[in-house]
């Protein structure tokens, strides 16, 4: 069976107007398929994050068409897009951005509250996720009991438990040590296996870069070469 084009990004283009205008990506041409694991390598202002940004229809493009499971987003009102955002992506940055009073388990089911979910199915469903990523034990911590790499973990669960088909993750090992980050890493890993999520994340790390299927490298606004 065929794989399903999850992305697809035809000539797109990025500039930002100043007093000087910023051309940030000059025609990228990329598909990314379901299931797959995808880094974006590239060094400091390659563009790896507008592109990322673009992906996640947070940005649009200056030029060019992003296509998210056959539906052109490019030619969207906001409202559309942001409706096309909330049933296929989810997305985990480099600060966790998890709520310190809350626990683990409440700050998974939070995004379900706000999608009006019944307080008895959020509890399952965030069960569920810890368990299936294996992370029963830190249910009812609160971040500060927890180290940067449990709580970049559970904001990993908090992204799948709204059941995203494309997770994005911006420099999610950028603030944690080694150890941790590999940690993470198979938790992005486990994500893809257990939910069959699509996985693109940006990073300048070849080690994290090499837990992913493919690997995407931009310099200066255009893909450089794809590996994989």
């Amino acid at each position: 069976m065929p794989s399903i084009p999850v992305v697809e990004l035809h000539n797109v283009k990025k500039v930002y107007q100043g007093k000087v205008p910023v051309v940030a990506l000059k025609g990228i041409d990329l598909q990314i398929n379901e299931g797959e694991t995808v880094a974006i390598q590239g060094p400091s202002g390659s563009g790896k994050t507008t592109l990322l940004t673009i992906i996640g229809t947070l940005s649009k493009p200056t030029e060019g068409d992003v296509i998210i499971y056959g539906k052109n987003v490019t030619k969207m009102k906001d409202k559309e897009i942001a409706k096309i955002r909330n049933q296929y992506i989810g997305f985990v940055f480099q600060s966790y951005n998890l709520i310190e009073r809350m626990t683990a388990i409440e700050n998974i089911e939070l995004p379900l509250i706000a999608r009006g979910v019944p307080k008895s199915e959020r509890r399952k469903v965030a069960l569920d996720v810890l368990a299936r990523l294996g992370l029963e034990h830190l249910a009812n911590k609160k971040p500060n009991e927890m180290s940067g790499g449990q709580q970049q973990r559970i904001a990993i669960a908090r992204a799948l438990a709204q059941n995203p088909k494309l997770l994005l993750a911006d420099e999610p090992t950028a603030n944690l040590d080694t150890v941790s980050s590999k940690v993470v890493m198979e938790t992005f890993i486990k994500a893809n296996k257990e939910f069959g999520t699509t996985i693109i994340l940006v990073t300048h790390e070849p080690d994290i870069a090499s837990y992913a299927e493919r690997k995407v490298h931009v310099r200066d606004g255009t893909i450089e070469r794809i590996e994989g």
